[in-house]
């Protein structure tokens, strides 16, 4: 079987329950009293996509103001973001966009992007307590990762889901690892060229930490 590594990062406002979505589909659990991320954390799962066996780097990032300008750090060299609203708060769904924006500044075009409403329990249970309709989030994704000649691109971007009840959880990822194995030659392309930067970047640092020869004693 062939190996792929992927990095995924999971970003978007605090509280919209970002680390209950990935410790539910990394540990099968779910903590109604768990604390928000500081800085962030990560958690890796291994799954099997067709001859593929594909090692997710999941980083969940915390979505507090204060950290953004680490969150960089975090997301550098990612092969797929993961933007997180929370489907009964339309703040947090207008918060996201900023996420996308910096996705998109600092890794450009080729990644992944998909866009996941939480807490569809909530409305599950009351209809009312809805304040992003599904097909706001369609339209968004069509308007920001969408391409013209497929519109059904957008729909295949958006999830609602439910960590408490495991609604869809496993569904996005499959979706996910899915596109990554379809550009697995792409990915590795890029990470050997990543490696192959860092090389020449520790070269440098050695040649300026040698000691400088010649002239007289």
């Amino acid at each position: 079987m062939a190996d792929l590594e992927a990095k995924l990062v999971v970003l978007g406002q605090a509280s919209v329950g970002k680390t209950s979505f990935v410790i539910r589909y990394c540990k099968g659990t779910f903590d109604p009293a768990s604390s928000s991320t500081i800085g962030a954390s990560f958690l890796a799962k291994k799954v099997v996509v067709d001859d593929c066996v594909v090692r997710l780097q999941i980083w969940d990032t915390a979505g507090q103001e204060r950290y953004r300008s680490i969150s960089k750090l975090y997301y550098r060299s990612a092969n797929c973001g993961i933007l997180c609203y929370d489907i009964t708060s339309q703040k947090s769904f207008e918060a996201m966009h900023s996420w996308l924006v910096e996705l998109k500044k600092n890794l450009g075009n080729g990644i992944i992007i998909h866009i996941v409403g939480t807490k569809a329990d909530i409305v599950n249970a009351d209809p009312s307590k809805r304040e992003v309709p599904f097909e706001r989030c369609i339209a968004y994704a069509a308007e920001h990762l969408g391409e013209p000649s497929q519109p059904w691109m957008a729909m295949d971007t958006c999830h609602e889901i439910s960590a408490r009840d495991d609604q869809g959880v496993e569904e996005v990822f499959q979706v996910i690892t899915r596109k990554l194995v379809e550009r697995r030659a792409e990915i590795e392309r890029v990470r050997l060229r990543g490696l192959e930067a860092a090389e020449d970047e520790r070269n440098k640092e050695l040649e300026l930490e040698r000691p400088k020869r010649g002239g007289c004693c």
